[in-house]
Protein backbone atom coordinates (compact mmCIF):
# COMPACT_ATOMS: atom_id res chain seq x y z
CA UNK A 1 0.00 0.00 0.00
CA UNK A 2 1.41 3.15 -1.05
CA UNK A 3 1.90 6.13 1.61
CA UNK A 4 -0.95 8.01 0.18
CA UNK A 5 -3.65 5.43 0.09
CA UNK A 6 -2.51 4.45 3.79
CA UNK A 7 -2.78 8.04 4.91
CA UNK A 8 -6.32 8.26 3.49
CA UNK A 9 -7.29 5.13 4.91
CA UNK A 10 -5.69 6.59 8.35
CA UNK A 11 -7.90 9.44 8.08
CA UNK A 12 -11.08 8.12 7.04
CA UNK A 13 -10.81 5.85 10.50
CA UNK A 14 -10.43 8.80 12.34
CA UNK A 15 -13.53 10.59 11.21
CA UNK A 16 -15.58 7.52 11.38
CA UNK A 17 -14.27 6.75 15.13
CA UNK A 18 -13.60 10.58 16.68
CA UNK A 19 -11.94 9.73 19.71
CA UNK A 20 -13.32 11.13 22.89
CA UNK A 21 -11.56 14.31 24.09
CA UNK A 22 -10.04 13.63 27.93
CA UNK A 23 -12.07 15.06 30.71
CA UNK A 24 -11.55 18.38 31.45
CA UNK A 25 -9.47 18.62 35.03
CA UNK A 26 -10.63 20.82 37.82
CA UNK A 27 -9.22 22.20 40.94
CA UNK A 28 -10.65 22.15 44.73
CA UNK A 29 -12.00 25.43 44.73
CA UNK A 30 -13.98 24.86 41.16
CA UNK A 31 -15.33 21.10 42.98
CA UNK A 32 -16.76 23.65 46.09
CA UNK A 33 -18.35 26.23 43.79
CA UNK A 34 -20.11 23.46 41.90
CA UNK A 35 -21.05 21.94 45.48
CA UNK A 36 -22.64 25.25 46.57
CA UNK A 37 -24.55 25.75 43.22
CA UNK A 38 -25.63 22.17 43.58
CA UNK A 39 -26.67 22.24 47.21
CA UNK A 40 -28.63 25.82 46.31
CA UNK A 41 -30.80 24.03 43.72
CA UNK A 42 -31.38 21.01 43.58
CA UNK A 43 -32.98 17.98 46.33
CA UNK A 44 -30.50 17.64 49.56
CA UNK A 45 -30.40 14.02 48.69
CA UNK A 46 -29.17 14.36 45.56
CA UNK A 47 -26.35 16.82 46.17
CA UNK A 48 -23.49 14.37 46.14
CA UNK A 49 -24.30 12.00 43.50
CA UNK A 50 -24.97 15.19 40.96
CA UNK A 51 -21.51 16.32 42.08
CA UNK A 52 -20.09 12.90 41.25
CA UNK A 53 -21.57 13.04 38.09
CA UNK A 54 -19.52 15.71 37.18
CA UNK A 55 -16.65 15.16 38.59
CA UNK A 56 -16.57 11.74 36.78
CA UNK A 57 -16.80 13.70 33.37
CA UNK A 58 -16.19 17.79 34.50
CA UNK A 59 -17.72 20.20 32.06
CA UNK A 60 -18.17 23.92 32.22
CA UNK A 61 -21.52 24.40 34.23
CA UNK A 62 -23.63 28.03 34.42
CA UNK A 63 -27.05 28.90 36.17
CA UNK A 64 -28.65 31.51 33.74
CA UNK A 65 -31.07 33.82 33.63
CA UNK A 66 -34.92 32.37 32.67
CA UNK A 67 -34.83 31.69 28.77
CA UNK A 68 -38.84 30.89 27.52
CA UNK A 69 -37.37 28.19 24.96
CA UNK A 70 -35.61 25.77 27.16
CA UNK A 71 -34.81 24.56 30.74
CA UNK A 72 -30.85 24.00 30.13
CA UNK A 73 -28.58 23.28 27.28
CA UNK A 74 -25.49 21.16 26.20
CA UNK A 75 -23.07 22.46 24.31
CA UNK A 76 -19.39 20.92 22.67
CA UNK A 77 -17.52 23.10 20.97
CA UNK A 78 -13.24 23.70 20.86
CA UNK A 79 -12.62 20.34 23.02
CA UNK A 80 -15.20 21.74 26.06
CA UNK A 81 -18.58 20.48 27.13
CA UNK A 82 -20.99 23.39 28.64
CA UNK A 83 -24.06 22.93 30.36
CA UNK A 84 -26.66 25.24 31.47
CA UNK A 85 -29.83 25.16 33.58
CA UNK A 86 -32.54 27.87 34.36
CA UNK A 87 -32.34 29.53 37.58
CA UNK A 88 -35.74 29.76 38.44
CA UNK A 89 -36.21 25.94 38.24
CA UNK A 90 -37.64 24.43 41.51
CA UNK A 91 -35.24 21.88 43.14
CA UNK A 92 -36.90 19.40 41.16
CA UNK A 93 -37.11 20.66 37.51
CA UNK A 94 -33.71 21.53 38.23
CA UNK A 95 -32.56 18.26 39.19
CA UNK A 96 -34.16 16.69 36.08
CA UNK A 97 -33.06 18.84 33.86
CA UNK A 98 -29.30 18.68 34.80
CA UNK A 99 -29.19 15.34 34.59
CA UNK A 100 -31.10 15.20 30.74
CA UNK A 101 -28.54 17.30 29.73
CA UNK A 102 -25.50 15.55 31.26
CA UNK A 103 -26.99 12.09 29.44
CA UNK A 104 -26.26 14.76 26.34
CA UNK A 105 -22.45 14.28 27.26
CA UNK A 106 -22.53 10.78 28.08
CA UNK A 107 -24.36 10.34 24.80
CA UNK A 108 -21.58 12.16 22.88
CA UNK A 109 -18.82 10.20 24.59
CA UNK A 110 -20.20 6.90 24.52
CA UNK A 111 -21.24 7.31 20.66
CA UNK A 112 -20.01 4.12 18.55
CA UNK A 113 -20.96 6.24 15.37
CA UNK A 114 -20.40 9.23 13.59
CA UNK A 115 -23.86 10.93 13.94
CA UNK A 116 -26.15 10.66 16.56
CA UNK A 117 -29.98 12.56 16.78
CA UNK A 118 -29.89 14.43 20.11
CA UNK A 119 -33.06 12.84 22.00
CA UNK A 120 -32.43 9.33 20.27
CA UNK A 121 -31.58 5.69 21.61
CA UNK A 122 -28.37 6.62 23.03
CA UNK A 123 -29.78 9.95 24.74
CA UNK A 124 -32.65 8.23 26.24
CA UNK A 125 -30.53 5.44 27.39
CA UNK A 126 -27.72 7.44 29.13
CA UNK A 127 -30.66 9.49 31.02
CA UNK A 128 -32.83 6.14 32.17
CA UNK A 129 -29.12 4.87 33.16
CA UNK A 130 -28.16 8.30 35.09
CA UNK A 131 -31.27 8.75 36.61
CA UNK A 132 -31.94 5.66 37.86
CA UNK A 133 -30.02 5.99 41.35
CA UNK A 134 -32.25 8.65 42.69
CA UNK A 135 -35.22 7.89 40.55
CA UNK A 136 -36.74 6.74 44.78
CA UNK A 137 -39.29 8.95 47.18
CA UNK A 138 -36.47 10.45 49.49
CA UNK A 139 -35.67 12.75 46.46
CA UNK A 140 -39.08 13.29 45.08
CA UNK A 141 -42.26 13.66 46.75
CA UNK A 142 -44.82 11.37 45.44
CA UNK A 143 -46.99 13.76 43.28
CA UNK A 144 -43.37 14.12 41.24
CA UNK A 145 -42.40 10.54 41.39
CA UNK A 146 -45.51 8.95 40.14
CA UNK A 147 -45.36 10.50 36.66
CA UNK A 148 -41.86 11.03 36.50
CA UNK A 149 -41.20 7.59 36.90
CA UNK A 150 -43.71 6.75 34.09
CA UNK A 151 -42.26 9.32 32.05
CA UNK A 152 -38.63 7.76 32.15
CA UNK A 153 -39.96 4.58 30.65
CA UNK A 154 -39.60 6.50 27.55
CA UNK A 155 -38.15 10.13 28.02
CA UNK A 156 -39.18 13.04 25.20
CA UNK A 157 -37.16 15.52 24.60
CA UNK A 158 -38.92 17.75 26.84
CA UNK A 159 -40.31 16.50 30.71
CA UNK A 160 -43.46 19.38 30.01
CA UNK A 161 -44.11 17.26 26.56
CA UNK A 162 -45.80 14.75 29.41
CA UNK A 163 -48.45 16.96 31.10
CA UNK A 164 -49.12 14.83 34.22
CA UNK A 165 -44.93 15.57 34.81
CA UNK A 166 -46.00 19.25 33.62
CA UNK A 167 -48.32 19.56 36.28
CA UNK A 168 -46.28 17.97 39.07
CA UNK A 169 -43.79 20.25 38.72
CA UNK A 170 -45.73 23.28 38.37
CA UNK A 171 -47.27 22.33 41.96
CA UNK A 172 -43.58 22.83 43.23
CA UNK A 173 -42.61 26.27 41.20
CA UNK A 174 -41.04 28.80 43.14
CA UNK A 175 -43.62 31.49 42.27
CA UNK A 176 -47.02 30.49 41.45
CA UNK A 177 -47.83 29.68 38.32
CA UNK A 178 -50.30 32.73 36.42
CA UNK A 179 -53.26 31.93 33.72
CA UNK A 180 -54.07 28.29 33.33
CA UNK A 181 -53.39 25.64 31.46
CA UNK A 182 -54.09 25.50 27.69
CA UNK A 183 -55.21 22.18 27.86
CA UNK A 184 -58.08 23.10 30.84
CA UNK A 185 -59.01 25.58 27.78
CA UNK A 186 -62.21 24.70 26.02
CA UNK A 187 -61.94 24.86 22.16
CA UNK A 188 -62.75 27.81 20.40
CA UNK A 189 -61.86 29.92 23.01
CA UNK A 190 -59.51 33.10 22.52
CA UNK A 191 -56.43 33.58 24.82
CA UNK A 192 -53.12 35.28 24.81
CA UNK A 193 -49.89 33.39 24.48
CA UNK A 194 -46.44 35.57 24.91
CA UNK A 195 -48.13 38.55 23.78
CA UNK A 196 -50.37 37.02 21.31
CA UNK A 197 -53.88 36.59 20.69
CA UNK A 198 -55.02 33.11 19.25
CA UNK A 199 -58.06 31.33 19.14
CA UNK A 200 -58.24 26.97 20.60
CA UNK A 201 -59.19 24.83 18.13
CA UNK A 202 -58.66 21.23 18.98
CA UNK A 203 -56.23 18.94 20.75
CA UNK A 204 -53.81 16.44 19.27
CA UNK A 205 -51.40 14.60 21.58
CA UNK A 206 -49.37 16.45 23.89
CA UNK A 207 -50.21 20.27 21.68
CA UNK A 208 -53.61 22.31 20.90
CA UNK A 209 -53.80 23.49 17.34
CA UNK A 210 -54.58 27.01 17.33
CA UNK A 211 -55.32 29.78 14.96
CA UNK A 212 -53.44 33.50 15.34
CA UNK A 213 -55.96 35.96 15.50
CA UNK A 214 -54.61 38.60 12.82
CA UNK A 215 -53.26 36.43 10.33
CA UNK A 216 -55.23 33.30 10.46
CA UNK A 217 -52.16 31.41 10.93
CA UNK A 218 -52.40 27.86 12.57
CA UNK A 219 -50.22 26.48 15.17
CA UNK A 220 -49.46 24.00 17.90
CA UNK A 221 -49.00 24.74 20.89
CA UNK A 222 -47.91 22.20 23.87
CA UNK A 223 -51.10 21.55 25.81
CA UNK A 224 -48.71 22.03 29.52
CA UNK A 225 -48.34 25.86 28.20
CA UNK A 226 -49.69 28.31 30.57
CA UNK A 227 -52.38 30.98 28.74
CA UNK A 228 -54.31 33.68 29.64
CA UNK A 229 -58.22 33.73 28.92
CA UNK A 230 -59.86 36.62 27.10
CA UNK A 231 -63.05 37.37 28.50
CA UNK A 232 -65.75 37.04 26.26
CA UNK A 233 -68.16 40.11 25.24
Amino acid sequence: MSITRLFKSVTKALQEKPIPPLPVSYTPEVAQKMLEMLSRHVPAQAVDYCLALWKEQPFSFKITRTRSSCFGNYTFKDGLHKITVNNDLNAYAFVITYIHEIAHQRAWLNKTRKKIEPHGAEWKKSFQQLMAPILNLSVFPETVFVPLSKYMSNPAASSVSYAPLAKALQMHELTPPSGVLLSDVADNRWFTFRNTVFQRLEKRRTRVLCMERNSRRRYTILATARVDLIEEQ
